[in-house]
């Protein structure tokens, strides 16, 4: 089976990414048919992706995303401790970080922004040893900057390839085609973030 489509036995703890994803779609009043054409995701993996049955590949959910018009960090599940009222859209605690996994690369994305729904997201990306960002470059309309926390990894954009390593930071336009894997004999971890020109 495909890294884009993969079954799951235990549906449960996707069922709240599939339901965010039902709810955004409706919203928009939005049909399966309607979400399939602007994704290029197809009705049937829509359809396993809401109801749980099926995990979206890091590429499938950005597409959805873009289709939907919605910043990458609506995806994330909510705190199970909501911030005090004076920490509310200031900090985020480490603790109470939601995450995202994606097995078919090696990825995990954490959800250090403290807001949600803006252009502005930060995230730390936990890359396993030979974890990569996918099988295809990206290539989005903004920014993309970050610090090394702890490992190494190969940064490509464009035709250069960088090693990026502990204490080092970056900066590129992610409208250029660009990819990562980390070259670390273990975890890589990376403080990534993304400003997105449009949204909407």
């Amino acid at each position: 089976m495909s890294a884009d489509f993969a079954d799951t036995s235990d549906p449960s703890p996707l069922d709240s990414l599939g339901d965010r994803i039902r709810l955004l779609r409706a919203q928009r009043n939005m049909t399966l048919q309607e979400l399939s054409k602007l994704s290029l995701v197809s009705v049937a993996m829509l359809s396993h992706i809401e109801r749980g049955r099926s995990a979206p590949s890091i590429k499938v959910l950005d597409r959805i995303r873009l289709a939907l018009k919605v910043p990458f960090s609506v995806f994330f599940e909510d705190s199970a401790a909501p911030a005090a009222e004076d920490e509310r859209n200031v900090i985020s605690r480490r603790a109470d970080r939601p995450f995202l996994s994606f097995a078919a690369t090696g990825l995990r994305k954490e959800l250090a922004s403290p807001v949600r729904g803006t252009q502005l997201e930060m995230m730390i990306l936990h890359i396993d040893q030979d974890g990569h960002s996918g099988d295809e470059p990206w290539r989005r309309d903004g920014e993309k900057c970050g610090l090394v926390m702890s490992g190494r990894f190969e940064l490509t954009i464009g035709t250069q390839r960088f090693t990026v390593e502990e204490g080092d930071a970056f900066q590129f336009d992610s409208s250029t085609p660009h990819s990562f894997r980390n070259l670390a004999p273990e975890p890589t971890k990376v403080l990534w973030i993304v400003f997105s020109r449009a949204l909407g």
